[in-house]
């Protein structure tokens, strides 16, 4: 009967466990702080990556759970909603998105062995383009932002946290993106944005 009991323990304490570890496993996701929706004057949207950065150190962007590529679509489906009130089209244009690593010179030796410091750099930058295109490809009016941030790693830091670092910094750029261009809306677009 003990025996039953520990064994009933031990199932138990493994699902636990499993089921935290799921928990803990599960990727960051592009998550954005505006929530708010343009309405645009068009019948359809395009999205294009012009920004061709190669998948080689110092570049780690590409590692991240969520890319600069991804979160673009992401964003783009939660900010923009097409009224299909014009014959136009929306372009978001993806000229820059990187994330690039710069190692940190630490301490060495026994001084270095009791403390742990900062012992990587990313930085992370946005450069965005939106545009109103007429039937025949014509430009009729676009606004530009771009953003970037910076943030260092302690020594020892996980796969795991940095890819947290790196979804952080994504949507960081992308928020500080998006607030430029809520003005740029108010000003060269508010013909086509409401």
């Amino acid at each position: 009967m003990i025996m039953r009991y520990i064994m009933l323990i031990g199932l138990i304490a493994g699902f636990m466990v499993g089921a935290s570890a799921e928990e803990k496993g599960a990727s960051p996701q592009a998550r954005f702080a505006e929530s708010g929706v343009f309405n645009v004057d068009a019948t359809s949207f395009e999205i294009v990556v012009q920004d061709q950065t190669l998948r080689a150190y110092p570049q780690v962007g590409h590692l991240s759970p969520a890319t600069y590529e991804q979160a673009l679509r992401v964003w783009a489906n939660q900010r923009f909603q097409l009224t299909g009130n014009s014959v136009n089209k929306l372009r978001i244009t993806l000229r820059e998105g990187r994330i690039t690593e710069k190692i940190l010179p630490i301490q060495k030796g026994i001084r270095g062995w009791f403390k742990k410091e900062e012992a990587v750099q990313y930085d992370g930058s946005l450069n965005l383009e939106i545009a109103i295109i007429d039937p025949n490809g014509a430009v009729l009016t676009k606004a530009e932002a771009a953003a970037s941030v910076s943030q260092t790693m302690i020594e020892g830091a996980t796969q795991p946290q940095k890819e947290a670092v790196w979804v952080s910094m994504i949507n960081t750029t992308f928020d500080n993106a998006d607030r430029e261009l809520k003005g740029r809306f108010a000003e060269s677009l508010s013909g086509y944005f409401k």
